[in-house]
Parts: C-alpha cells; structure tokens; sequence
C-alpha cells in the first residue's frame, strides 16, 4: 500500500491507497500556520484510525511549498520513510505542450494522466477545487493545457463581502432556475451558472479542437453540479489518488 498526500491552497487530502479500486482518504485545512510538529500529530492520528498500515512508499503532489516542507517532516518523523514529491523526484508521464511547462500546477498533471490512463483520450478534467480548473488531454494523450476560473466557494465569499444583507445559502436540491425568493435566486445563479460554465466551455474546446472529448469531473462541488448536467460525464471522486497510484506504478515498471 502506498501513501499518498495532495496539498492543494485549500485543502490537504491524505490517501490510503491498496490498489486503484480500494482507497480511502482524510481532508485536513492547509494552514499555513501549522508546524511540521502539528502535522506529525494529525497524521499519527490518521495513521492510528487505518489502523497503522505497512506502506511502500509516500508520493506528495503539492501546490503549496510552505506547507508541503512541514508535512514531509512529520511524516518522516512518524514512518521513517522519506516521501517522494511529484514533479520533483518523479515526473508526471505525460507530454506536456504548454507554452511554459513549468507554470502548470502538479495537481492537473496528475489529474490529467490519470484520466488518460483509466478513461482513455481525448478527454477534459474538470476539477472543483479552490480554482476551477479545465485541463485537455487531446488525441495523443498528451497535456494540451485548460482554462483557470474562481472555484464556488470563492465566488460566495466575494457575493456576500461585497453585498449587505444577503442570506447564506447551499446547493444542495436546486430545483428552479428562476428564483422566487433572493436565497432561491442567488442558489439558481450559483448553481445553474457553474453548469453551463462547464457545459459551454466543454463545447468551446470540442470545437476549438474538430473532435469531441470525454468528459471527467472530480473535486469536493463536482459531485453536486454533475447532477445537474446535460452532457455526458464522469464522476471520479479518487481522481487524484489514482493518479498518485498509476505515477507509483510507473516507477515500479509496471
């Protein structure tokens, strides 16, 4: 079994991967504040919820260099084992074809090699996270590049900082695109506007590419938008751990 662990700006999910169909994961905050002292106990923590597994190795994908220093740490300190981080001590094996290679975020190669190997190619990845992000693989399976836009959660926090007397709302059961009350409203705008975000970006690349691609969604808001789509789509939940798995594999040979 290996550890994997991927740190994104709002997030850090720690994964217990057996193989690519028996996973299991813990999301902790990625606090910029903590020492490699907090993560060694978060993590020996978890460790003792697993039941303290034998592992074979420990892969990080991060986008956070400051927080991902202190987390090897305290793994390190609680294993014994050194962590190999992606993009660092092992590549992503996927050609990558944006202009500047090194400005691509280690989280979307992954995601996009992981697509490409369980669902094949061309494809799109859609990831909810902090930042929504749009990656294509395109006919050679290779990275082709994507689109960047402000993640859900963003896009609530400025509606409410910049206007008085709005209500909280959730996404969860919206039904109507026309609101009748301003909660109703600001739910329908949210939700359905994120949809066609992606069902009309989805289109853009097609035909900006002459063919059709499959369609992957991950990240914590996908699984509520996907229900709502009408094109057809994939909802992976363990994207990014099965691609830390598949990266593993790579380097074992298999």
């Amino acid at each position: 079994m290996i550890i994997g662990i991927d740190i994104g700006n709002t997030t850090v999910e720690i994964g217990f991967i057996h193989d690519i169909e028996k996973i299991s994961s813990y999301r902790l905050k990625t606090d910029h504040a903590r020492t490699s002292d907090d993560w060694f106990l978060d993590l020996n923590q978890i460790f003792s919820l697993e039941g303290r597994p034998q592992i074979d190795r420990c892969l990080i994908s991060s986008v956070v260099p400051i927080v991902e220093d202190r987390i090897a740490e305290g793994f390190l300190r609680l294993t014994g084992e050194k962590p190999l981080f992606i993009g660092k001590d092992v590549a992503v094996p996927i050609k990558n074809n944006y202009s500047r290679p090194e400005e691509v975020g280690i989280d979307r190669l992954v995601n996009s090699f992981a697509v490409s190997r369980k669902y094949g190619f061309p494809a799109i990845v859609v990831d909810f996270g902090t930042a929504i992000t749009f990656d294509v693989v395109n006919e050679k399976g290779e990275y082709e590049g994507g689109a960047i836009f402000p993640g859900i959660d963003a896009s609530i926090s400025a509606l409410f900082s910049k206007t008085a007397r709005l209500p909280s709302v959730n996404l969860k059961n919206v039904k109507a695109v026309v609101g009748k009350t301003t909660a109703d409203s600001i739910r329908s705008g949210i939700y359905f506007g994120y949809i066609s975000l992606v069902e009309g970006m989805v289109e853009r690349i097609n035909r900006e590419a002459g063919y059709r691609h499959k369609l992957v969604l991950t990240g914590g808001s996908g699984k509520v938008l996907c229900e709502g789509l009408s094109i057809p789509h994939i909802y992976d939940r363990y994207l990014s751990m099965e691609g830390i798995y598949m990266i593993f594999r790579e380097l074992q040979g298999y």
